[in-house]
């Protein structure tokens, strides 16, 4: 059995997968942050600037409303089908999968029924003191349920090697982890057409329209994902994975996406809404999504990684893996840097061109503002791109509560520091907090993983060893 499982993963296979996979997450990441960029620059021509910091803020509580009802489930799918494959056990993957998409579902449905008939009102008239996200109430827990799905489906796709599928068939509102082409598609089309038609439109209109694109997308991937389960044999039906192992497993992962969407996605955007205005909202909301082409290679990475990373571990390849992680830190390091210069440079006219006079008028404070936050908050997303895949790594070799405990130490340390600063610097103080504390954390995490696997992530300034890890590929 050890034979044919090394076999399976040679170094011919190992580099065939990390190049097809390599593609893929590559050209759907830059495809989905191209058209997320290009969307958001048509909302802020469709809406006002408060339409648009209402719609970021309704963006934010489905995001954290997917990562509640998901259950911390997306990554353990991913893990226990890879695994299982790789065992020759396509009996227990399937059984995996039934079982997070059971899982999933009653998530989905608990999450989205909660915001609907007493989180949604608490929160949008006491914490964002917002009637325009009173009014979208309904829709916003039904893209919550579609959000909660997509993302599992598409770590399903993930286990199965299928970067392809996973790319195609993310959703918009799951942290990043999954392009979702195909409903980022059908949404821009949507929003081009009332932009070249009509010329504005409400705030409804684009969440009904997003609701749209997410259930068309999520239809389309079951079907896909149902001709792959079907495929599957029976071998190591007996071992099948519990409801109760699948929980388990995923608890801690849950209590870890919790704290990193709290730390990098959303507290930064609610505390500034409770303290300024719905403009500093909109300025600084759409100047951090910029910073999708900082983050992006490591982004791509993350999502070739993982399934390569618990089978190499479990088959104690360590050295092998570490020349893999930092081979891959350095090639994502290099043009996140040449961004992050490029922002520095050109960070107003960026933002004037992409976004439009109407929210960033020439000369003005919000442009100013706004340059200075894509700056300090792309410095800070460099840091974690040179750490590497360390999170993955502490994820996928069953050390997910050491990350656990960094995240909860680093994320109220953000929160303390942002209400310190909010009240005199506005966006800027907490675009300065959010990066210092993301600096933190990944330094931490680094030291952590290699301290629990012996394996440092991050990058390599030696051109050689670069050249030697790649050669080996």
């Amino acid at each position: 059995m050890r034979s044919s499982v090394v076999d399976y993963l040679s170094a011919s296979t190992l580099r065939r997968r990390l190049l097809s996979g390599s593609t893929w997450a590559l050209g759907g990441k830059i495809g989905a942050a191209t058209i997320g960029i290009v969307t958001t620059g048509v909302l802020t021509r469709l809406l006002t600037k408060q339409e648009v910091a209402v719609y970021l803020l309704a963006f934010s509580i489905i995001s954290l409303g997917a990562v509640i009802g998901s259950l911390g489930l997306p990554k353990t799918v991913l893990r226990f089908v890879a695994e299982s494959i790789t065992l020759g056990q396509p009996g227990r993957a399937r059984r995996a999968i039934y079982t997070a998409l059971g899982l999933g579902v009653l998530g989905a449905l608990c999450i989205s029924l909660a915001y609907f008939f007493i989180v949604g009102d608490l929160v949008s008239r006491y914490l964002f003191h917002s009637s325009a996200l009173v009014a979208v109430i309904g829709l916003t827990a039904g893209w919550m349920a579609i959000s909660t799905m997509q993302e599992i489906m598409a770590e399903t796709f993930r286990g199965f090697h299928d970067i392809r599928m996973a790319t195609l068939f993310g959703g918009l509102a799951t942290g990043g982890k999954s392009a979702g082409l195909i409903m980022r598609v059908m949404l821009l089309a949507c929003l081009v057409l009332l932009l070249a038609t009509v010329g504005h439109t409400d705030l409804r209109t684009v969440m009904l329209a997003s609701v749209g694109a997410g259930a068309a997308s999520s239809l389309l991937a079951a079907l896909f994902l149902h001709n792959k389960i079907s495929s599957l044999g029976t071998q190591g039906m007996e071992n099948r994975i519990s409801v109760g192992d699948e929980l388990r497993d995923a608890f801690p992962i849950l209590i870890i996406s919790l704290t990193s969407f709290i730390l990098l996605s959303a507290a930064d955007l609610w505390i500034l809404n409770y303290f300024g205005s719905k403009d500093e909202v909109a300025v600084y909301g759409v100047a951090a999504r910029l910073v999708t082409f900082i983050a992006m290679p490591l982004l791509l990475t993350n999502l070739v990684l993982p399934p390569i990373i618990a089978e190499m571990y479990a088959q104690d390849r360590t050295a092998e893996l570490e020349g893999t992680l930092r081979s891959f830190s350095t090639l994502s390091g290099v043009p996140s840097l040449l961004v992050l210069i490029l922002f520095m440079l050109l960070g107003g006219p960026i933002l004037g061109l992409v976004y439009g006079a109407k929210l960033f008028p020439p000369g003005s404070l919000a442009i100013h503002q706004g340059a200075i936050v894509l700056v300090l908050l792309s410095a800070g997303k460099l840091a974690a791109v040179w750490a590497g895949s360390c999170g993955a790594v502490l994820q996928f070799t069953g050390h997910q509560r050491s990350m656990l405990r960094v995240n909860l130490l680093t994320s109220p340390l953000f929160i303390m520091g942002a209400l310190l600063v909010v009240r005199d610097y506005g966006p800027v103080g907490i675009a300065s907090m959010t990066a210092a504390i993301t600096v933190l954390q990944n330094a931490a995490l680094v030291l952590v993983a290699k301290r629990k696997t012996g394996m440092w992530t991050h990058v390599s300034l030696s051109p050689s060893r670069l050249r030697k890890s790649l050669s080996r590929r």
